[in-house]
C-alpha cells in the first residue's frame, strides 16, 4: 500500500544522539520521492522493571541501525477482531524528510495518533505520508504506550506508577526530536505538534505543561479536546480481578500481579459491566492528575484550571482546531442496532451528556439538563432509531463542537498568537473512507476520522485522478498544514481566493469551511453551542 522503496538503491545513514540510523529513499503514490527512517528509539524498551514506569532514555547502539521497516505499535487488542497485535517494545518514532539537504531546515510536523489511548498504529502502514511528502517538510509520528502499559496509575509514590507513561512517552520523543531533527534536515526551532482525536486532546494538554516550553512552536488541534480528567474509582483492583487476581485492595500486590503477567493478558480491557456500557463509558485507563510530588509529574491540576491560567507559555504559540460538520456519524451502526437502546436513554437522558457534566451535576441537574439539550436537537420527535441523526447530532456537540467552543474562550481571553479554526465539511461518495468503512455508502455525511482520507493514505485508500475533486481536497488540506508548519500562517501561496483570517477576542467566530467549495463563514455550529452554555449556567455547571 502507498509509497514504495525506489529501484534505485539509496540508503543514507544519519548520526543521532545515540547512534547511526540507515533509511530508505522511497516514492509516494503520486511518485514524490522522501527519504524514510522507520523505527528510530528514543527510549529504552519499556519491559521487566520498566513496565508501567516512566521512559529511560536509550541507550546507545555501535552499529548501524536498519531502519527501513514498520516498527511495531503498541500492544493493543484490534478493535474489531480482538486479536492481540503489536509489541510491549514499542517506544520508536519514523520520521520522514522531504529532503535531506536544503538551503533552509525544513520545518518539521510532529504527529500524534488517536485511538482513545487504547488503540492504533503511528507507522507509515496505517498512517501513510504520501501526500504530507509533496512538500518540502520533516514528518514525524511517534509511537507510545497505550491502554494499561501506558495510563495504569497508583497514588502511593513509593510505587512508582503515578500514571501518564504515555504521555511521557510523547515528552521523550519531542526531546529527541529537539535534538535530533537538524541532522535530517529539520529546523529544531520550527517544531509542529499535530494531534487527531484522543491525539489531539494529549497536544492539547501538553500545550499547557511547562516542560514542553520550546519542544514545539505551533500546534494543529483535530476533532479532539481533554476538557475533563476523569478516573473509574478503583479501575487497577478491578482490572487484576477481571484478569484473575485473587486478593485484597492492596496496591503493591495488585502491582505485583499486573507484572507477573505476559503484555497479550493486559490487553483485556473487557471489565465494564453491561449496565456501565450503557452508560457510555469509553476509556479504562487514560489520563490521570498526579501527585505533585512525583518528581517527573506532568499533569497536576486539572485541565480547566491549566487552560485558565493568562501566563501559559502557549498562549504566546499559534494553533489551528477544529472538526468536522457531523462528527458523531462514526456511531451510527451503535445506535441503530440496539433495539433497547432508546428504552434506557429515555429512562436515563442524561447518559446522552458527558462524564464531566455528569461527574459535577446532581442527578437531578443532569436529567433537567439532557432534557433541555433533547428538545435542543430533536424538537417534538420522539427519542428513537427512527431520527437517528438528530441523536448523532447532539451527540457531536457534546463530544466535539461545544468542548471546541469552550476551549477557545479559555483561549481567546489570554492568547497573544493567532487562532484559527477550520470546519471539514466534504462529503464524497467514494473517499471518506472512515465514514464509509463503518456506516457503510448509503449513509452520507463527514463523520470523525473522515478528514484523515485527506491527509494520510491509508490501507482503504486508493490512487486518484489528479483532476479529481478528491485529490483537489488533498492538495487543499496539505496546502494549507505545510504553509502552517513553515510560516505559523495557513494562507499557502497560491491559494489566495480566501484568506482564512484569525480569531478575534470580541469578533465573530469565522471558520474556514472545507467543502465542496472553499469558504470563510462563521462557524454554523456557534449558534447551537452558546445555547448549550445557557442550559449549562442553569444547571450550575462551570463552563470556562
Amino acid at each position: 500500500m502507498g509509497s514504495v522503496i525506489l529501484k534505485l538503491v539509496h540508503q543514507p545513514v544519519i548520526s543521532t544522539t545515540h547512534g547511526k540510523v540507515r533509511g530508505q529513499l522511497r516514492v509516494g503514490i503520486y511518485g514524490d520521492t522522501y527519504y524514510s527512517y522507520d523505527g528510530i528509539p528514543y527510549a529504552k524498551p519499556p519491559l521487566g522493571e520498566l513496565r508501567f514506569k516512566s521512559p529511560q532514555p536509550p541507550e546507545p547502539w555501535v552499529d548501524v541501525r536498519d531502519c527501513t521497516k514498520c516498527p511495531p505499535k503498541c500492544i493493543q487488542a484490534n478493535r474489531y477482531t480482538g486479536v492481540i497485535e503489536g509489541s510491549e517494545d514499542c517506544l520508536y518514532l519514523s520520521l520522514y524528510a522531504k529532503k535531506l539537504h536544503s538551503e533552509a531546515l525544513l520545518p518539521v510536523i510532529v504527529y500524534l495518533i488517536g485511538g482513545r489511548f487504547t488503540t492504533g498504529d503511528p507507522s507509515r502502514s496505517t498512517w501513510g505520508p504520501d501526500y504530507i511528502m509533496m512538500k518540502d517538510v520533516i514528518f514525524i509520528s511517534i509511537g507510545f504506550r497505550m491502554g494499561a502499559l501506558g495510563f495504569l496509575s497508583f497514588a502511593d509514590p513509593e510505587l512508582q506508577v503515578p500514571g501518564n507513561a504515555g504521555l511521557k512517552d510523547i515528552l521523550l520523543a519531542l526531546q529527541w526530536v529537539k535534538k535530533n531533527c537538524a541532522h535530517f534536515n529539520g529546523d529544531p526551532n520550527n517544531i509542529t505538534l499535530f494531534g487527531h482525536s484522543s491525539g489531539s486532546g494529549a497536544a492539547q494538554i501538553l500545550m499547557h505543561l511547562p516542560q514542553c516550553k520550546t519542544l514545539f512552536h505551533k500546534v494543529i488541534l483535530m476533532s479532539g479536546t481533554q476538557m475533563h480528567i476523569r478516573k473509574i474509582p478503583k479501575v487497577e483492583y478491578r482490572f487484576a480481578k477481571h484478569l484473575g487476581y485473587n486478593g485484597e485492595d492492596d496496591n503493591r500486590a495488585i502491582l505485583a500481579y499486573l507484572n507477573s503477567l505476559p503484555a497479550e493478558r493486559l490487553c483485556d480491557l473487557q471489565i465494564f459491566t453491561p449496565e456501565e456500557l450503557e452508560e457510555g463509558h469509553l476509556f479504562v485507563f487514560s489520563l490521570v492528575i498526579e501527585d505533585e510530588r512525583v518528581p517527573d509529574a506532568v499533569i497536576t491540576k486539572d485541565p480547566l484550571i491549566l487552560f485558565a491560567n493568562k501566563q501559559a507559555w502557549c498562549n504566546g504559540i499559534p494553533i489551528i482546531m477544529g472538526g468536522n460538520s457531523f462528527e458523531s456519524l462514526m456511531h451510527y451502526k451503535y445506535y441503530t442496532k440496539q433495539p433497547k437502546l432508546y428504552e434506557t436513554l429515555k429512562r436515563h437522558p442524561e447518559y446522552l451528556i458527558s462524564h464531566e457534566i455528569r461527574d459535577k451535576c446532581s442527578l437531578s441537574q443532569q436529567q433537567m439538563l439532557a432534557r433541555k439539550i433533547i428538545n435542543l436537537h430533536l424538537g417534538a420527535n420522539e427519542l428513537c432509531a427512527k431520527h437517528v441523526f438528530d441523536v448523532l447530532r447532539l451527540c457531536s456537540y457534546d463530544f466535539i463542537y461545544h468542548p471546541i467552543h469552550r476551549y477557545l474562550r479559555y483561549r481567546m481571553a489570554s492568547a497573544s498568537a493567532s487562532t484559527y479554526l477550520y470546519r471539514f465539511d466534504y462529503d464524497s461518495l467514494n473517499f471518506n473512507l472512515y465514514r464509509i468503512k463503518h456506516c457503510g455508502r448509503e449513509v452520507r455525511g463527514v463523520s470523525h476520522v473522515d478528514e484523515l482520507s485527506y491527509i494520510f493514505y491509508t490501507p482503504d485508500s486508493f490512487k486518484l485522478t489528479q483532476d479529481s475533486k478528491e485529490f483537489q481536497i488533498i492538495k487543499y488540506m496539505i496546502d494549507w498544514i505545510s504553509a502552517f508548519a513553515l510560516n505559523s500562517n495557513p494562507n499557502a501561496v497560491g491559494n489566495q481566493d480566501i484568506v482564512w483570517e484569525p480569531l478575534s477576542l470580541n469578533g465573530i467566530r469565522y471558520c474556514l469551511n472545507i467543502s465542496d467549495e472553499i469558504s470563510f463563514m462563521e462557524w454554523p455550529e456557534l449558534e447551537n453551542c452558546i445555547l448549550w452554555d445557557q442550559y449549562l449556567k442553569e444547571a450550575d455547571f462551570k463552563i470556562y
